[in-house]
């Protein structure tokens, strides 16, 4: 009898194994579909933590898409199984065994080579080791165009000219100086220029900034006939913005061709992409969640960030964006790094811009967050010191994008139709602040925060096409050293700001990036894409030092492990555990009350006894 349980439990166990297996490789493949084959094992962690508070459509994707084929495959083993046994001729109690470790071997192998196949958990557990470089930087195909090598007329077969491709790139090694790389083995460390460290000098009169993170936004939604990769234009008129001013692409015929940065590991969503973008590191969240920083008392306390260098100048900072600025701890980050004003879903409401119940896609519509722009960039133009008014749009983030009443048809696909109405928005709104009287003195930056997200919006452009963010600095007072095409990241966006500004920077470079204007190379140039993608896709411990962050279980508690192995548990409701080595643990209330028990179980109740050891 307790044989025949024991049996059945064994059975039932195996049962969960497979289908928690399948459902991870179901799982695995679902997202691989939704977000693309750059999907890594740190966006998987991230993509399965975000479905809790993701929309119904996504939550019925994943389960139509993942859910029901695992429960459909393992119940079909099931099924199977008993039908087999029922069959078989063999022992029943040795097929049972058999037919379960079949099974759970089979699932088992299969989550591990979807894993180290599709996610790179190899790397991420640092079993890859170093790769060298492939792709040392991603070049559109139209430069070989614009530039091809041109045979010599006296001996054709044998010698060749170059093309200005091939001039610049040679420029390019000869004249940038290399990046004086540290001693320490952790890559962030040995790279990091620390701003703290470096004598930042502003023009005598400040520049006012606009910077605006366009959400998902990239030069991939141009054509190909300009560095993109779409057959037709959805952003043509966010694509002239860009030829007009400055994409660091250098002069191609006729300074037609867009480039962007890779938004590498640490800033491939929203938060992420806002903490590249102004600190020039990657965003490494340790033990809790991407978007879980908003449950942590500090933000990264002790790096330098553009927030913090504006606000020490005398910069008025104010950050508008349509959403919850808590959401991902940017308001925290912000908060700590510049001591930005929040103008957010919560103000609107606060201040009458929207009806206290008005909520549609994340917050508001784009369109209402350009109106409030004009309002508050005219605002800040009153005052007498610098300002710089950072925003965050919405509508295009994915899957597929908020259609507001100003989209048209025009495209069969929705989310182009989004793009195409993001693209008239956002150039219209840069007309109106070239009418102002402030623009004179005032640098706009607009940058796609990463890539989108939406694998189907871009499952038919080439597979060898590296997809970067849409990139345009416009008014810049200074102009780039070197008149070339850049391989650059979201990282080198932090001291290249600075130096759209007017700031000097001794030796160009801050963080992990380097000011696109100095004739320094970036990471990516001197690395390669490759080497500096896997690179900083590797667990930093320096990063970890630098971050701080105290873990957080699901229940809201925060939980800290001093160097002598003394465990902190600080409850939501104010409690503090404290655990020590020794097995002691001590409970102390918000009121004071302190409870002391002993490893033997021996407790002792101090009611305001001040500070007890145990």
């Amino acid at each position: 009898m307790k044989r025949d349980l024991l049996k059945k439990i064994v059975f039932g166990l195996s049962v969960l194994l497979v289908f928690v297996l399948v459902l991870i490789s179901f799982g695995i493949i679902w997202m691989y579909r939704i977000w693309g084959r750059n999907l890594t094992i740190n966006d998987f962690l991230f993509q399965v933590t975000m479905l809790e508070g993701t929309g119904s459509d996504m939550v019925i994707s994943f389960l139509l898409g993942a859910l029901l084929p695992a429960v459909l495959l393992t119940g079909g083993l099931v099924f199977l199984f008993f039908y087999i046994r029922k069959k078989s001729i063999y022992g029943r109690h040795v097929f049972m065994w058999k037919f379960t470790l079949a099974a759970v071997t089979v699932a088992s192998w299969s989550v591990l080579i979807f894993g180290i196949k599709w996610l790179g958990v190899d790397s991420y557990f640092g079993f890859a080791g170093f790769r060298a470089s492939q792709e040392e930087a991603y070049v559109p195909p139209v430069i070989e165009e614009i530039t091809p090598v041109v045979p010599v007329t006296a001996d054709p077969e044998n010698e060749m000219i170059p093309g200005l491709w091939d001039e610049l790139q040679n420029s390019l090694t000869a004249e940038m100086t290399p990046w004086e790389k540290g001693s320490s083995r952790d890559f962030v460390e040995s790279y990091y220029v620390d701003p703290s460290t470096v004598s930042l000098k502003f023009p005598e009169e400040k520049r006012n900034l606009i910077y605006i993170f366009l959400e998902s936004m990239e030069v991939t939604f141009s054509d190909t006939s300009v560095g993109g990769a779409f057959d037709v234009n959805v952003i043509p008129r966010l694509t002239a913005l860009s030829q007009e001013n400055e994409n660091f692409s250098g002069s191609y015929g006729e300074g037609t061709l867009l480039d962007g940065g890779y938004a590498y590991n640490g800033g491939t969503w929203t938060m992420g992409a806002i903490f590249s973008q102004t600190s020039g590191l990657p965003l490494q969240t340790g033990g809790i969640g991407r978007n879980d920083m908003d449950t942590q008392e500090a933000f990264y306390p002790t790096i330098t960030t553009i927030g913090d260098i504006l606000e020490d100048e005398g910069y008025r900072q104010i950050f508008l964006i349509g959403s919850n600025a808590v959401f991902g701890g940017r308001q925290l980050y912000l908060s700590n790094h510049g001591n930005y004003e929040f103008r957010d879903l919560v103000w609107a409401r606060r201040t009458g811009h929207i009806t206290p119940g008005y909520y549609v896609w994340w917050g508001y519509e784009d369109h209402k967050l350009f109106d409030f722009a004009r309002e508050t960039v005219l605002e800040l133009a009153e005052g007498e010191e610098p300002f710089n008014l950072t925003m965050l749009t919405v509508d295009t983030h994915m899957t597929g994008g908020y259609t507001c009443d100003l989209c048209g048809d025009e495209f069969e696909n929705s989310y182009s139709n989004v793009y195409a109405c993001s693209d008239k928005q956002v150039t219209e709104f840069i007309s109106w602040l070239q009418e102002q009287d402030f623009y004179e003195n005032t640098t706009i930056v607009i940058v796609g925060d990463h890539p989108t997200m939406d694998a189907s919006y871009c499952r038919n452009i080439d597979p060898s096409y590296v997809r970067r963010v849409y990139t345009c600095i416009i008014n810049s007072p200074v102009e780039p050293v070197r008149n070339a095409y850049r391989s650059y990241s979201t990282l080198d966006m932090f001291p290249t700001t600075l130096t759209a500004l007017g700031v000097e920077i001794p030796g160009g470079r801050l963080g992990l990036g380097t000011s696109l204007y100095t004739n320094q190379r970036t990471l990516t140039e001197e690395l390669g894409y490759t080497s500096l993608s896997s690179s900083l896709s590797r667990y930093s411990s320096y990063l970890d030092g630098l971050g701080s962050i105290v873990p957080v279980d699901p229940s809201g508690n925060t939980i800290s492990i001093g160097e002598d192995g003394t465990i902190t548990v600080l409850s939501p409701d104010g409690n503090t555990a404290v655990i020590y080595p020794d097995g002691t643990q001590m409970i102390t209330t918000p009121e004071g009350t302190q409870t002391v028990i002993a490893p033997d179980g021996t407790t002792t109740i101090t009611e305001n006894p001040g500070q007890i050891m145990p």
